[in-house]
């Protein structure tokens, strides 16, 4: 089991952080696309560890 040593994001935490709005975090849910998320009851999560490795695996350009 994986032990996540940052709090995770809330849905307007990761919106704001990548400048997107919730209703495409949401999409982007509902299509099984985007990054790995927790669900909660009805609380919706993103691990730090998660946002963070999807951000590096996607990031594109500059100097190679």
């Amino acid at each position: 089991m994986a032990i996540i040593n940052k709090p995770s994001l809330t849905e307007n935490q990761l919106a704001e952080r990548w400048g997107l709005s919730i209703k495409t975090l949401q999409d982007w849910r509902r299509k099984g696309t985007g990054v790995a998320y927790l669900k909660l009851c009805k609380a919706i999560r993103y691990p730090h560890e998660i946002v963070e490795k999807y951000e590096t695996e996607h990031m594109t350009g500059g100097a190679q």
